[in-house]
């Protein structure tokens, strides 16, 4: 369907439904009467397919103690295969309850208090937390920016990092959050030959895998080079992002190697008891094995694409000196107003000027990002004429 015809499908108003980006403003914000476009979700309802699924699988069974579902175990690998050309063994899965709780658990399991983990900068600020909650010292290596605003590593940077302070763990993010940069086989390749000569362990976090909206195929880090660094790798993704299932607590933990897979398990018994998440596995097999679905997928990345083509097209107009990030992966535009606005001005600026929940740029790697914000774009094209309109309105040449 085209994108007016799914905007009326499966646009839905969430405020009053205890949405945390809609209705959890005062979390964030000095205000609670926002346009939110902050916390990484989609204001559109999840396939039919899925909700009947969930539905069907409630009314036809008791909610009580289950094993792994063979039937979810082969949708994810079929999905993995059909979707990225990434081939998976059934040994190799194991979960957690979101992408960020299972890289919680690889700090734990792979690393002691005070060990070092790099990160490229800017990047999510959980990697951040994460790492600082369990006393580790996080390592973050600024990526450059080009001239058409897209990043790049400074390898030699990178691998002087790792050198220096000793670095035990390198958190990846595949797309990457929030500069919407899809890694090439190439520059993964460079970046871990790197921590293969330094036997730094790579966690490659590739919950947005799904959502590529540029030219740029999405390659998995357990793919790269013909899977020479799967040995050092765990992967993660979740269809929380892809499908708009967050609040199913549920994630795939990919691990290739016996022994770290052994590992990760040990430490997760240890933290975590609980059976297999029925709820979860139904959604997950019927996402990645009903064409309702991944119809579903391809349409709400045509409603991405519209809706960061106009921001552009409006901003770029207005503000000629704007500098937005090209989004090839995600739904997260990437935008610096530094030509515009003072750092001091930002948050005065959005809330109480353009009454806009962004997320704001120091959240993803401190004071060399105040003049940025990331902006969700997985809602309506209205919502989106409208935060761009009063961006305009109040953001003077």
């Amino acid at each position: 369907m085209n994108t007016i015809e799914f905007t009326k499908t499966y646009y839905i108003d969430r405020r009053g439904s205890h949405s945390r980006k809609w209705d959890g403003e005062h979390l964030k914000f000095s205000r609670t009467d926002l346009l939110p476009l902050w916390v990484a979700d989609m204001d559109f309802m999840p396939p039919q397919c899925i909700q009947e699924a969930i539905c069907s699988y409630v009314k036809a069974n008791p909610l009580g103690y289950t094993m792994t579902n063979p039937d979810y175990i082969e949708a994810v690998m079929s999905w993995y295969k059909r979707r990225h050309n990434c081939s998976l063994k059934q040994e190799w899965l194991t979960s957690a309850p979101n992408v960020i709780t299972g890289i919680m658990w690889c700090i734990g399991a792979f690393t002691k208090t005070n060990d070092a983990i790099a990160v490229l900068s800017p990047v999510y600020g959980a990697f951040d937390t994460s790492a600082s909650d369990a006393q580790r010292q996080i390592i973050a290596v600024p990526m450059n920016r080009t001239e058409d605003n897209r990043y790049s590593v400074d390898y030699d940077a990178f691998e002087r990092a790792i050198s220096e302070h000793d670095v035990k763990l390198f958190i990846h993010c595949n797309p990457h959050n929030p500069v919407g940069h899809v890694w090439t086989e190439q520059e993964m390749d460079r970046l871990f030959r790197i921590c293969q000569r330094h036997h730094v362990l790579i966690i490659s976090d590739e919950i947005h895998q799904d959502l590529i909206t540029g030219p740029t195929a999405f390659t998995s880090a357990l793919t790269v080079s013909n899977g020479a660094y799967a040995d050092n790798i765990i992967a993660m993704s979740s269809l929380s992002k892809s499908f708009n299932m967050a609040s199913l607590h549920h994630a795939e933990v990919i691990i290739p190697n016996e022994q770290l897979r052994s590992q990760f398990n040990a430490y997760k018994a240890h933290v975590y008891h609980t059976d297999s998440d029925v709820i979860a596995e139904t959604a997950i097999t019927a996402a990645y094995t009903h064409p309702e679905a991944e119809a579903w997928l391809t349409d709400v990345l045509a409603v991405i694409r519209e809706n960061y083509e106009y921001l552009c097209r409006e901003l770029c107009t207005a503000l000629p000196q704007i500098r937005i990030s090209p989004m090839d992966g995600t739904y997260l535009a990437w935008i610096d107003f530094g030509a515009y606005v003072k750092a001091e001005n930002m948050h005065d600026l959005f809330e109480n000027k353009c009454r806009i929940a962004p997320s704001f740029g120091e959240w993803f790697g401190g004071k060399n990002y105040t003049t940025f914000v990331r902006l969700n774009l997985a809602t309506s094209l209205e919502n989106i004429r409208t935060a761009t309109h009063n961006i305009i309105k109040y953001v003077h040449p």
